[in-house]
This record gives C-alpha cells, structure tokens and sequence, in this order.
C-alpha cells in the first residue's frame, strides 16, 4: 500500500496591509499556518487591485527568521547584547512595577510612550493612547517628524486636510514633494488614467525620476526652497487678476485680496515683491516656467496639488504649507469637482475611548472623534502647542529635552527605531543613557532595541485584527478590517500588548478584557459599526458620502467659519499670519560662512518603492530589488571629479560623515548629493541637522543641510 502526503490546509483571509500608511486591501493565502501568497482585490475602489513590492512581500515579511520571537531582558550592560528569554507575564510584570515605582515617585509624567510609524495611527494609536491616558501621562514623538505639521497647517486655514484628490475628473495634477511610485503605487492607475485622458500631470521635486519621467512638466527646485516658489506663484495668481474672486470674497477672511496683494508685492519682511525673478534665484527654476505653471493652474477649472513628505523636515515647514493653502484658496481649488476634496477620516468614534476624562476631570465632548483623539489640552511639558494639539503627541524635541534632563524615568517605545530614523544618532544615544528604564515594542532587535532594558515581540500586520481607517492617499470614506491570519511564535499585536499591560498594572476597569472585539466595538459605538459587522463586510463598510462644496452650506471649520488665507490662530500665537519667505537652515543664502568647506545641498528622502523608513531591508525579495545604498549626484559634474559608479566616497557635514557608493545620474542638478534614508550603515542621519527646528511645529530641518563630497584613494583616505 502506498503511502500518502497529508493534505495541505489553505485559506485566503481577506484584510488590511499595514506596511505603510496606503492600507491596501488586500486577499492573504495561508497553507498549514505559514502566509503564502499575498495580493490585491480586484476592482477595489481604491486600488483597482494593484500592489506594491512592499505589499507582496507579506510571506517573508511574516516568517522572517530574523525577528524576535519572544520576549527578551538584558542580562549584561546596555548594548553589549546579552539578553535573556523571559515569559510574557514575567515581562509585563516586570514593566507594571517600574511603571508603578516612577509614577509613585515622580508622577506619572515621568513615564513616556514614545510612538513611531510602523503600528500605524488609526486603532491601535486609540489603544496606545488609552493605556497611556489611564497611567495618567501622554505619547510623544511621532508627530514632528512628518505629516503633522503640514496637517495643522491646513487645520488651522481651513479646518481640515483635503486628503482625496479627484483624480477622476481633474484636469492638471501638481505632484509637489510627492513621489507616488514610492508612498502609493497603487494610486499610479489613477493618476495615469487620468493622464491618457487628458489631464496634465505637474511634478515639482528635486529629482526627475519615476512619475517626472512621464509628466507632462517638471520643475526641479532647490530642495528647501518651495516656499519661494510657492511666494512667486501666489504673486503671478494675484498681480495678474487671475484669481477666484467669487470664492475669495463669499469664503474667505481676505476678501479683495487686500492683505494677500500688499504682503506679496512687498509689506512682508524681507521688504520686496515675491516675484518669479525673485524665487529663480532662490530656487533655480526659470521665473518663465514659475508664471507658466502659476497661470496654467489658476486657469484650469479643475486641478489638485498632490504634498508629499518631500516639503518636510524643514525649517519652513509650517509656512511652506501655509504657502499651499493659498494657492487652493485664491485659485478655487478646493473641495470641489476635480480638485482637492475634504472627506471624513474615520467613522464617529467615541470621544472618550482614549479615556481624556482620567487626564481632564469632568471632560464632556460635544462631539464625536473623526480623526485622532486630541486632548483639550496643552502638555504641560510642550512647547509647541499647535502640534500637541494636532494629534496629542508631545513634540520630539520636548521629549528629547525630557530625555536628557534625567525627567523620563521610563520609557516604553513602540515601532519607533530613533537610533536610526532621527537626526544625529550619538545625540539620541545620550538621551536614552539618561532614562532609567526602557522597553522596546519592536518586531525586531532593531538598534534602538540594543540599548533597552527589555525587549517585547510585536505581531506584524498579518497577525492583528483591528479596524482600519488610516490612508494617506485617495482617503475614500470607507471602514475596512484588517484580519489575524498567522500566529508567530509569541508575537502578540500592539493592541495586545496594551490590554495585557493595563492589566498588569492593575487597570482591569479600563481593560476588562483581552477580547479585542469589545475595544474595537467601543471606540466605533457612535458609528453603530461593529466587529461582527466588520467580519461580514469584506469590501468593507462606508461610512460617509463624499460631497463636493461643502462650504457652501457650512462654511469652513476654522475661525469665522471662512478659509483663512490671513492666519488668525498664527496670529493669536505669536506667528507671521502671511507666509514670509523663510530659508532653510544651511543654505549658502542663510549661512555662507559654510559655502567654502561644504558647498553642497545634500538632501535625503524615501530609499525606493520597497522600503519604508528604515523597515524591510532583511526581507530577500525586497533586498534583491536594492541591495545596498548609493549616493545619486549629477553624472556630468561627477566626470569632471573624476567619481565613477560604484565607486566609495566620503559625504561630510558640519556634524558628521558616511561613507557610501556612488552613483552618478541625469535626474539631478549640479551641485546637490541624495543620500536615500534608512540605512544604517550610511546613515544620512549622521549628516543631518537636529538642533534648527520650525518655531510653529518643532519639526528640525533634517531632511537637508550644507556638504562636501570627497573622492577616497586607495586606502580610503580623502584625497
């Protein structure tokens, strides 16, 4: 008799990717407990079914051999990298107690949450913020670093951020520090759709590559020098009379234009006309080109401005944004048929799920939350209150300050690697010496791991279940669930962690279960959504429809219900309410002492469409696709340095140095050096400027500053 293989076990979960903040829906194939297959839904509104490198990669992403697989205390010094396995009850048990110790001692804003990208901003943000509000403090970081401000931004201009650009009816797309093929790439069938059918497609971006390849105009700024471009623009729109006056006048707190003219044509504080002749020698774009694109989208009805991450880690950040804001206004393009849309970011959520009443005696909201869950409060310890009040994030540099100062006593820090994603690691390194106690949440023991005190597995997200309504593009109003498909080894996900925690420190009111059901049913109770409902809705459930010109009958949410292009709150809080151009902080302009020894603009950005921040570079698949980082300078300047492909050189700074390979390349600009971010080993970060921060959002200028390349000889000394 012969013998037979035993059957194999399969099922495909329908769910959530949760790699980066697009969360794609996606169909997950599981054979006898390992993730086999991962790909799109066919005809998803959102997607039409695509993926991305990142997304297909689920299987080794979730049996990564690499990861940490329980829970793990450090049994010799910090960084030696001796550590011991330990349960998870011994573990949290031991973290309760010196939670316990710090809050009797010295408060329970000795304890810090410090938050970063990787578990995502929707459900399980509402779960860190429950347990942290319960110990009686408040998360930090995660806010300065990017999206927030420019988020606050818009808030305070016109109460919300039109997340949902119309693709389908827009005439001209402005993709302005954005690179979809990297952040979202299955929003790129939209976008082309809309380009086979006519509409013209802009990118601004330092580098001509990817969608600027194909764009129909590519402008290439200067990095840092958007808001002079922006200035110049706004000039062109309002000397030239091209402006909506029907909407400026009805919708907004400038009607006429009265201060936006005399602020741009010189009552502003360098004293002169923002004009394109201005902002060509600042930015190093044509001042034709500047008034070309300025008339073309104030003279096309339907047109959207697509921001990205690449307006950020700037000095001008908040002002830059500003600058943005008001080309929409004056122009019309906003929350209307073809141009940037305002649609709700979540479900009604209970106000309360982040218990704010255990922070705020008598806390009595009038409304539910939509987006994130904002104490009504300024953090004591915060001096940036615009951001706090953005997402309830106590600001980086004020955590930092915590950090050195010997004030945070513990420390719990959650997919945050800041070893490797905040500028000048050695500084983060003193920091974190200064805190008495740290646990790292954290598939992996990742560099900030090496230096904790106790170290805990988190699930990765195939193996969470959770609500998710987080996008960061094309933010359809629709609730989709992300569903357990594997269990690895003792990985538990984030909200788990939290529940358990709670627990232990003896929160059982506040976490009277570990059935996540119940904390997804109540944070969604005013939306009458519910797990179970969730679990029967595959293509997921909608929740809102979305209108255009909503203004129309409800104003805008910011002060006198009008769009400000005259800020009125960055006026109350002692801020320029009408952007100034704003240098950012190592240019040869703002500083050129240092034009001598570091004449470049070295700048940073995304590494490529397969990784996210530092994340994924263990993962074959994707490591195969760009297995090393490579310096990208312009191919004919780099001939006459005598650099060739391939070849190491030296990158400085006024703070520090890397060594890395070059690559010389026609996407770029003489003079400027792109060093791909999230690398360890050629850690831009090195470089990077932490200490010049934006004095409305507290984000630092670390996405560029001044440098020097240098050719090696063959002992790899500077020549």
């Amino acid at each position: 008799m012969g013998s037979h293989a035993p059957a194999t076990e399969r099922k495909t979960t329908r769910s959530v990717c949760g790699i980066c903040h697009n969360c794609c829906p996606i169909q997950v194939t599981v054979e006898d407990g390992r993730v086999t297959h991962v790909e799109g839904v066919p005809n998803d509104p959102r997607t039409g079914g695509a993926i991305c490198s990142k997304g297909q990669s689920g299987p080794q992403i979730a049996h990564d051999p690499r990861r940490l697989m329980y829970p793990v205390r450090r049994v010799g010094e910090r960084g030696e990298g001796r550590w011991e396995r330990v349960s998870w009850d011994e573990a949290l048990d031991e973290l309760a107690a010196k939670i316990k110790a710090a809050v009797d001692e010295f408060g329970p804003r000795s304890v810090g949450f410090i938050r970063g990208q990787a578990p995502g901003w929707g459900f399980t943000y509402d779960m860190t913020q429950r347990l942290a509000h319960t110990v009686g403090t408040d998360v930090g970081m995660g806010a300065s670093e990017c999206f927030v401000p420019r988020a606050v931004m818009e808030g305070t201009t016109y109460g919300g951020m039109p997340s949902h650009c119309d693709y389908e009816n827009a005439d001209m797309l402005i993709f302005w520090g954005k690179q979809p093929a990297f952040s979202v790439a299955p929003s790129l069938r939209k976008i082309y759709d809309a380009h086979e059918r006519g509409a013209r497609l802009i990118c601004i971006d330092p580098l001509r590559f990817h969608l600027g390849a194909t764009a129909d105009v590519v402008l290439q700024p200067e990095p840092g020098t958007d808001l002079a471009l922006m200035l110049a623009m706004i000039f062109v729109i309002v000397d030239e009379g091209l402006w909506d006056s029907e909407f400026v006048d009805a919708y907004t707190n400038d009607p006429g234009l009265k201060r936006l003219s005399a602020h741009v044509k010189g009552d502003n504080r360098q004293g002169i006309a923002y004009t394109p002749e201005w902002a060509e020698g600042i930015t190093g774009v044509p001042a034709s080109d500047i008034r070309t694109l300025a008339q073309e989208y104030a003279t096309t009805k339907r047109a959207g401005i697509v921001s990205g991450h690449g307006l950020e880690g700037r000095v001008n950040v908040s002002q830059t944004t500003r600058a943005l804001c008001i080309l929409r206004i004056i122009t019309g393009h906003l929350d209307r048929i073809g141009c940037d849309v305002f649609t709700p970011k979540s479900p009604d959520r209970d106000p309360n799920f982040t218990l704010i009443d255990h922070m705020v005696e008598g806390f009595a909201p009038e409304h539910s939350t939509k987006m994130f869950h904002v104490p009504p409060y300024n953090h004591p310890d915060s001096s940036w209150p615009l951001l706090f009040g953005g997402q309830g994030l106590l600001p980086t540099p004020d955590m930092y300050r915590l950090m050195h100062e010997g004030e945070l006593k513990v420390a719990i820090f959650q997919g945050a690697n800041i070893m490797v994603t905040q500028p000048q690691p050695e500084v983060t390194r003193k920091a974190m010496a200064n805190v008495d106690y740290i646990c790292v949440i954290d598939p992996y023991l990742c560099e900030t791991a090496e230096l904790a005190d106790l170290v805990l597995p988190a699930a990765t997200y195939l193996e969470r279940t959770e609500p998710e309504w987080f996008k960061s593009d094309v933010w359809l109003p629709i609730l989709t669930f992300r569903q357990k498909c594997v269990e690895v080894g003792e990985a538990l996900p984030d909200t788990q962690i939290m529940i358990r925690l709670g627990r232990a420190l003896g929160f059982t009111e506040e976490f009277p279960t570990e059935d996540i059901s119940y904390y997804i049913d109540e944070d969604l109770r005013p939306s009458g959504i519910t797990t179970e409902m969730l679990r029967e809705s595959p293509d997921g459930i909608v929740f809102a429809d979305i209108e255009y010109e909503k203004f129309k009958k409800v104003g805008f949410r910011a002060p006198g219900g009008k769009a400000n292009i005259y800020g009125e709150v960055l006026e109350q809080n002692g801020f320029d309410p009408l952007p100034s151009w704003i240098e950012p902080s190592e240019s040869s302009r703002a500083k050129p002492d240092l034009a001598d020894e570091f004449p470049c603009v070295v700048f940073t950005g995304r590494s490529g469409p397969m990784y996210v921040h530092e994340q994924r570079r263990t993962i074959p698949w994707l490591r195969e696709m760009q297995p090393e980082a490579y310096l990208w300078l312009n191919d004919e300047w780099a001939r006459e340095l005598g650099i060739e492909n391939g070849e190491l050189v030296q990158v400085s700074s006024p703070r520090g140095k890397i060594r890395i390979k070059a690559e010389p390349t026609n996407v770029m600009k003489r003079g400027w050096l792109y060093v791909p971010g999230g690398w360890v080993d050629q850690n831009y970060n090195e470089l990077g400027i932490d200490d010049e921060v934006d004095p409305i959002s507290s984000q630092a200028n670390y996405t560029m500053c001044a440098g020097r390349i240098d050719k090696l000889d063959a002992e790899g000394k500077v020549m």
